[in-house]
């Protein structure tokens, strides 16, 4: 039986029909099967663009592998949107497992075609872009004295408000209604300004940052792709910062600590406090599921298209 023919049974529109609706999921369908075809593990005995939607809404649920599999036998819901018809087979959770590691170095592709489609939806994407980083914790306990722990050993050491912590940072760009743009994610004690050209997506017209971003590499950066400056100014060593560059620092303020929300709702509605894997590029591949599911709740919430 097909989502369309199970949605007839339902007397209401759910928020995941809603999400469904948003995406013409047989565009990924091509890029899926490249990825499938390229694997030296050989390819899942399921539908690819099943498989793809699980990934959605274990993110979405922050569900782990073990309980992703559970629900989909117990919530009836979850096997619609996924596309699985009531007699179907479904997959383990080791099946789950592989498949998310088949997506390391394509997610980002994979984000920016879900944003593609919420464009077509009516969903603007066009003005400012903010740019943060957040820290997320190590899955595994810190290590003592600053060391690396050897189960974790791609996660790295920062300090922020007088307090430690070993772990990751994950780097966002959002438009200025919140929606991901890109992300990045890196080791913790990589600088934020550092990273600036990796979030940007070549569509922004204007970058609100903090004054972790303010270098002359990354004025020079957007000054040369014409793009208009946001970012705050630091205080000039030995100098007292003029009226207009205070007031300027205040205006762009307003609009970049949009991205506080983003970061709060990852936190609080995602549980994205700690990392759930170890090494950059599985935490790549989870920041980037997050950030799709992140985008196709908050645009159903908005009721595009």
């Amino acid at each position: 039986m097909s989502f369309a023919e199970l949605l007839v049974t339902q007397r209401r529109v759910s928020d995941l029909d809603k999400m469904y609706s948003l995406i013409h999921w047989e565009r990924f369908r091509y890029r899926l099967k490249k990825v499938l075809d390229r694997s030296s593990d050989g390819r899942p005995p399921y539908d690819e663009l099943c498989m793809f939607r699980i990934m959605i809404l274990q993110n979405l649920y922050n569900l782990s592998d073990r309980d992703m599999e559970e629900m989909l036998y117990d919530r009836f819901s979850f096997r619609r949107f996924c596309g699985f018809g009531l007699e179907s087979s479904l997959p383990d959770a080791t099946t789950i497992l592989r498949f998310r590691n088949l997506l390391q170095g394509q997610s980002e592709k994979l984000l920016q075609m879900v944003n593609d489609e919420l464009r077509a939806k009516g969903m603007s994407w066009s003005g400012g872009s903010i740019v943060d980083a957040t820290v997320i914790e190590s899955a595994y306990a810190p290590p003592p004295g600053g060391e690396q722990n050897p189960l974790d050993s791609e996660a790295g050491w920062t300090k922020k408000r007088g307090k430690y912590t070993y772990g990751y940072k994950a780097h966002l760009s959002t438009t200025k209604a919140g929606l991901i743009r890109k992300t990045k994610a890196t080791s913790a004690d990589i600088y934020d300004g550092n990273v600036l050209a990796s979030v940007l997506d070549g569509t922004e017209t204007k970058v609100y940052a903090d004054k972790a971003y303010s270098s002359r590499e990354n004025r020079n950066l957007l000054r040369t792709h014409g793009i208009k400056d946001g970012i705050l100014h630091k205080k000039p060593k030995g100098k007292e910062m003029s009226e207009a560059v205070k007031v300027l620092n205040k205006l762009n303020s307003r609009i970049r600590i949009g991205v506080e929300r983003t970061f709060a709702h990852l936190k609080t509605l995602f549980g994205y406090r700690k990392a759930k894997y170890t090494g950059w590029i599985k935490n790549q591949v989870h920041l980037d599921l997050l950030a799709m599911a992140y985008n196709l709740k908050r645009c159903s919430r908005l009721a595009i298209g």
